[in-house]
């Protein structure tokens, strides 16, 4: 007898151990009712008709005739834990608690949560994910999270691929636009000066239609550049070596997200945005997973921390203050776009941008976003990388793409002082507008005949040359 008991104690624990097996390795069972030695917790239901499926924890449940709740002394010793004894149906699954393993099975007893994995060996039932480290996990649990949705199909995803659909998670958002430099790119600026007039948003951060740069990647409708909380800019990643590095707080300059507004009038569009500046965690709603998009026109006088439009800290910032926030306290569906100027090719940006905003359609300001990291188009990487959009001398100008020439352009318009390498330039203009004029002043007081001589051998000169 005593031999018989070891073979049952012995078969019992083979039984357990290949179930283990078979949990670890993700081969639950779906679709199909459990035999007496597998997890029926995915279907609820037995081939055995006299059995049903009894719960033990989040991990298994398995068929048995009936279930006594607590301990079953001939479990396997490390095995030997309570038993729920919850009957399991197709119609009841076994699904988890917020504060269980929902890995085994991707079901959440809380119906608006999914079932978010940590890593191999655990997963949560959560409203959203941000993938990365959790900083409110206890000290010892501090491992990155994958946040790969589990399905209750036994699938998932990582939250890696384009387009629309299984998203990561959601996060809070809002718009700005300050006129203020974004953070990526304060360690690309070189000559800051006191006070910093550089320092300043390039107009190529406008919101713009991937049409007109060779297309979306996704099938997004916008590219946009923001401001992302160092929650989210913890699961970004380190910074990109295309666009800006951080200076403080969390990386992920030049990483992007593709994000849809569920609620917008135009809710199957979705947009690429890229981090180019910090939320700092003392700014309303940025103590959490919070992204906050550049848009001209959007910036909210209530809570802005950093407006600098038409100030003379900075040089020309091609909107005054009242202009950088017309529509930041209605809905942007209804912002009055036309508001901004668009004398120059820089303000004409700026209203393009604004407008195109508008037609996504939100209906208030401070919508839940779904999203998920994908990979930066090329054509959007290439519009704001550094030197093309912002260079070590600040912004470059849409005229030749050369930030020495546009701060040229803007000292004339703003009156500010130039960088040192057009003061040369500047020092020697009167000397060559002296000089020219007294050349054309001495030629006026000659004859036709001589200055026609003095003309004839350069004009001979270049006639020779072209035969």
């Amino acid at each position: 007898s005593s031999l018989l008991a070891v073979s049952q104690l012995t078969r019992q624990f083979a039984m357990w151990l290949a179930a283990l097996v078979a949990f670890q390795l993700g081969n639950g069972v779906h679709g199909r009712c459990a035999h007496a030695h597998e997890d029926c917790s995915h279907s609820g239901c037995c081939t055995e008709g006299h059995k049903k499926c009894f719960r033990k924890d989040s991990s298994w449940a398995a068929c048995r005739p009936d279930c006594t709740p607590g301990i079953h002394h001939h479990d396997p010793p490390m095995y030997r834990t309570p038993w729920s004894c919850e009957l399991i149906t197709p119609s009841h699954q076994d699904c988890a608690e917020n504060h269980e393993n929902c890995g085994h099975l991707g079901c959440c007893k809380d119906h608006g949560h999914k079932c978010y994995e940590k890593d191999v060996h655990w997963a949560s039932c959560r409203s959203s994910c941000t993938p990365g480290i959790h900083h409110k996990d206890p000290e010892e649990y501090r491992t990155p999270w994958s946040c790969k949705v589990i399905r209750p199909d036994g699938g998932g995803d990582s939250g890696d691929n384009g387009g629309g659909g299984d998203w990561t998670g959601t996060l809070k958002s809002t718009h700005f636009w300050d006129c203020n430099g974004m953070a990526c790119d304060a360690t690309t600026l070189r000559d800051w000066g006191h006070p910093p007039r550089k320092y300043k948003a390039a107009p190529q951060y406008a919101p713009m239609n991937p049409a007109d740069f060779g297309g979306a990647k996704y099938g997004e409708k916008l590219w946009m550049v923001g401001a992302a909380s160092d929650a989210l800019s913890g699961a970004l990643g380190p910074d990109s070596d295309c666009c800006g590095a951080s200076s403080e707080g969390a990386e992920g300059c030049g990483k992007c997200l593709l994000v849809q507004n569920p609620t917008a009038v135009k809710s199957d569009w979705t947009a690429v945005v890229m981090k180019k500046s910090r939320c700092p965690p003392d700014s309303a709603g940025c103590d959490e997973a919070h992204m906050d998009f550049a848009v001209p026109g959007f910036d909210h006088a209530t809570y802005s921390t950093a407006n600098v439009c038409g100030s003379n800290q900075r040089s020309n910032t091609y909107l005054s203050k009242a202009q950088s926030h017309i529509c930041g306290s209605v809905p942007p569906k209804d912002c009055n776009c036309h508001g901004l100027p668009s004398g120059t090719p820089e303000q004409k940006m700026l209203k393009d941008g604004c407008m195109l905003f508008k037609s996504w359609g939100w209906h208030h300001g401070v919508p839940q976003l779904n999203y998920k990291s994908v990979v930066c188009p090329p054509g959007f990487v290439e519009r704001v990388r550094v030197g093309a959009a912002f260079d070590h001398n600040g912004v470059v100008s849409l005229y030749d793409n050369s930030s020495a020439a546009s701060a040229l352009r803007e000292a004339v318009l703003a009156g500010t002082d130039t960088s040192p390498r057009l003061k040369p330039f500047l020092i020697s203009l009167p000397i060559f507008i002296i000089v020219g004029g007294g050349i054309v002043a001495g030629l006026r007081r000659r004859s036709v005949p001589q200055v026609q001589s003095l003309l004839y051998p350069t004009v001979t000169d270049s006639e020779d040359m072209g035969q």
